[in-house]
């Protein structure tokens, strides 16, 4: 209220709903995506993203089918992929030209994320330094 904030909901943590091994495996894939996939116009230097394209035709109601011209491009993900900071969907509606989600909005996603993890100071794979417990 007035720019305050009222009441702070804080997350309560019900169950497990996947398995961290399920977890795992799915970032895995969602990594492969990015590195060697459909993803590959998302990647972010000095950091791991994970993610997935996605391309949609839209509905014309005068045909009453999909369009052969008109699309939904995208792209979701996250990073750093391993200790996610952010994550982000781009949606493009009706993208000219090129309508492919890894083309159009993989790049987009890839400046957000550059630009929001330098924001929020989150160190690249570079700038992380490991401590090794020889106890």
């Amino acid at each position: 209220k007035d720019g305050q904030i009222e009441k702070r909901f804080e997350p309560k943590i019900v169950r497990r709903v996947i398995s961290i091994q399920s977890s795992r495996q799915v970032v895995d894939i969602l990594k492969h995506v990015v590195k060697d996939g459909t993803g590959k116009n998302a990647a972010v230097k000095g950091y791991e993203v994970a993610g997935k394209t996605g391309t949609a035709q839209k509905y014309d109601p005068k045909t009453r089918s999909y369009s052969k011209t008109a699309y939904v491009s995208s792209f979701i993900g996250f990073a750093p992929a391993d200790a996610a900071k952010v994550a982000i969907l781009v949606m493009i509606d009706t993208p000219q030209g090129v309508h492919y989600g890894g083309s159009v909005a993989a790049p987009v996603f890839s400046n957000i994320v550059r630009e929001t993890l330098r924001y929020l100071n989150v160190p690249s794979n570079d700038q992380l330094v490991y401590i090794l417990d020889r106890a």
